[in-house]
């Protein structure tokens, strides 16, 4: 399961809130697949989202990391620790990429104003069907003087496919997917956008992350297939539940990991918890860091949701 035969992997929180549990869990199989394998662990923050994107946020996670004990490989930084890659300082990589998919013809401007999409949602609610771009910008061309954005031509026809290492082949037809914004008229990438390019860029070979993520797969399939590039391999692992079997919450237990720091919890029954929701070994219910290093493999991951449970 390597490509070019170096694992590299990322973990790419946004710093809109302090590293929850679902994420923790995240980056640590992250951590573990890439120690074991050998590999590449990455961090990059994922911070395009100026709104509510803080440095506070991203100090906080930054910390919890460390206080789990998952350590990165790399950054911008050169002769001192590495920091980590923030999007926010690669917006020239994106707009590069952006510009050489409408040179190649592979993403068109569209014109359409911001109200006459919302007119059309509005229409396509009032029918009681989805909406999609229908497109009718793909062979207008430049209109001068008219902002415009830049969308990816997708296939009207056919399947896209998901080979996920969790989950076996998954398909999404074609027509449930709509020529999607990778720059919008102000100049600013989207999200789906800068993911493939970053993940293209720093020759991720392995994308493992919550199956939330799943529906975002198709498109960034499309782009990756763009670009030209091999997929990587994907795992989407299985959500974070509460006891009541819905979605993890504030209203079940603390979600920040720095909560649980701060209340004298140990990193390593954190760490050992975190990596029993969804991945087992046999019997064995506590494993130091060293021997989840030496054990921790994709294949060992649960498909089910897994109930996290603040007692145990």
């Amino acid at each position: 399961m390597e490509r070019d035969g170096k694992i590299r992997v990322r973990f790419a929180p946004s710093p809109t809130g302090h590293l929850h549990v679902g994420g923790a869990r995240t980056a640590l199989f992250n951590w573990l697949f890439a120690r074991h394998a050998g590999g590449t662990f990455i961090l990059r923050i994922e911070d395009t989202d100026r709104s509510r994107s803080t440095e506070e946020y991203e100090a906080s996670i930054h910390d919890a990391m460390r206080w789990l004990g998952l350590d990165w490989d790399e950054g911008p930084e050169v002769g001192g620790p590495h920091g980590p890659y923030r999007q926010t300082e690669r917006t020239d990589l994106y707009r590069a990429a952006a510009n050489r998919l409408l040179e190649e013809g592979k993403a068109y401007r569209c014109t359409c104003t911001s109200e006459e999409l919302e007119a059309r949602r509005k229409e396509a609610e009032a029918r009681k069907v989805p909406f999609r771009y229908d497109g009718r910008c793909r062979n207008k061309g430049e209109v001068p003087g008219r902002p415009f954005a830049l969308r990816l031509r997708i296939p009207d026809e056919g399947t896209v496919a998901v080979d996920d290492v969790l989950r076996g082949r998954v398909e999404f037809p074609n027509r449930d997917l709509d020529d999607w914004i990778v720059l919008r008229s102000d100049g600013t990438p989207t999200y789906n956008f800068c993911v493939v390019v970053d993940d293209v860029e720093m020759r991720i070979s392995h994308v493992i992350r919550g199956d939330d993520h799943l529906s975002n797969t198709p498109k960034q399939v499309h782009l990756f297939h763009a670009f030209g590039h091999p997929l990587p391999f994907f795992a989407h692992v299985p959500m974070i539940l509460g006891a009541d079997r819905t979605r993890l919450s504030k209203r079940h237990a603390s979600t920040a990991v720095v909560a649980y720091r701060d209340e004298g919890y140990l990193p390593e029954a954190m760490v050992n918890y975190f990596v029993r929701l969804s991945w087992s070994a046999g019997d064995q219910e506590l494993f130091t860091l060293q021997e989840l290093v030496s054990k921790f493999t994709l294949e060992a991951v649960g498909k089910s949701a897994a109930v996290f449970n603040p007692e145990k």
